[in-house]
């Protein structure tokens, strides 16, 4: 037997299942079958490389060296592929089958993503979604470890091995309460809106982002509130507690508490941020490929630009 085909699709998927479980027992109870067959499988994936993939320790359970984590990626994108193969091959010139787990840290990505799904559901019954919310850090580990087949970020700091495309520049605005002076600044200097209480979005990328803008121009902003939900930051401005900075804009002007929000765009220069859509590099499998087709689409189209404020 060639040597690139010793490995069954068993001994992949049990090693991808111990690299996102973080365990033996975790990955047996997914696969439903014995804890001595994954362990088993586990032992030949490790003697088939020559080297350990796995760390194992009691107090943490098991956690993939780098190369490890590589791997299991690499196994997880086979499988996925084999699944569409076999999919393809019961229903030829049927419709996509599966299932499409979709990561994002986008706080608009409800503003958008079903209006871009509905129609491939109602084209193909066949097809499930999972949507996991999560920071950049941990939706880029997610994506190369395989529990994510695409995902949807704003970071800068990109990790080796995906493959990202830019989806939308997005140009901080401030947030306010309809009627409030600042509404009738258009645009308005980020000094004229450290004058005013404001709304701390305390959000892994969104905070930094919002504490850089006031510090490169020497400006000590008056927070008044933190939280770590956009929607409850919208809900406080629109209350009357505060202003907010924000880059993101959903296609409703009401917070949830029902008070109407009034978006006013900052002065020109002000640095944007970006949301990027990513995939594991190497050729995606065809559910991968024709979410990005239709997400990539949409951004293109211009319908994506009232998710902006310039």
């Amino acid at each position: 037997m060639p040597a690139n085909l010793r490995l069954s699709l068993k001994a992949m998927r049990a090693f991808a299942a111990v690299v996102e479980q973080g365990s033996i027992t975790g990955a047996a109870g997914v696969l439903n079958t014995a804890a001595s067959a994954v362990a088993a499988s586990v032992d030949q994936v490790e003697a088939e490389f020559g080297a350990d993939l796995l760390i194992r320790t009691r107090a943490k359970g098991i956690s993939p060296t780098p190369e490890g984590a590589a791997m299991a990626a690499r196994f997880r994108a086979l499988l996925d592929a084999y699944g569409d193969v076999m999919a393809e091959g019961r229903d030829i010139g049927g419709g996509l089958t599966g299932t499409l787990r979709i990561g994002y840290y986008a706080p608009v990505a409800p503003a958008f993503l079903p209006r871009i799904l509905h129609p491939m559901m109602q084209a193909n019954p066949g097809l499930r979604l999972e949507f996991r919310e999560h920071d950049n850090d941990s939706a880029q580990e997610a994506l190369l470890a395989g529990r994510l087949d695409v995902i949807l970020f704003g970071g800068q700091e990109l990790r080796a091995g995906i493959e990202t495309r830019v989806l939308l520049d997005m140009p901080p605005y401030v947030l306010a309460p309809e009627g409030h002076a600042v509404a009738g600044f258009a645009p308005v200097a980020l000094a004229e809106v450290a004058k005013w209480p404001l709304i701390q979005p305390d959000k892994p990328l969104a905070r930094p982002y919002f504490d850089g803008l006031f510090a490169a121009q020497g400006l000590m902003p008056r927070i008044v509130a933190t939280a770590d939900s956009i929607e409850m930051v919208r809900s406080l401005v629109g209350a009357g507690v505060g202003l907010t900075v924000l880059s993101m804009r959903p296609q409703t002007p009401l917070s949830y508490g029902g008070d109407r929000l009034v978006a006013v765009p900052l002065e020109p220069g002000s640095p944007s941020l970006h949301l990027r859509s990513g995939r594991a590099a190497g050729r995606p499998r065809r559910l991968v490929f024709d979410f990005l087709e239709a997400l990539h689409g949409w951004m293109d189209s211009g319908a994506a630009r009232e998710l902006t404020v310039g």
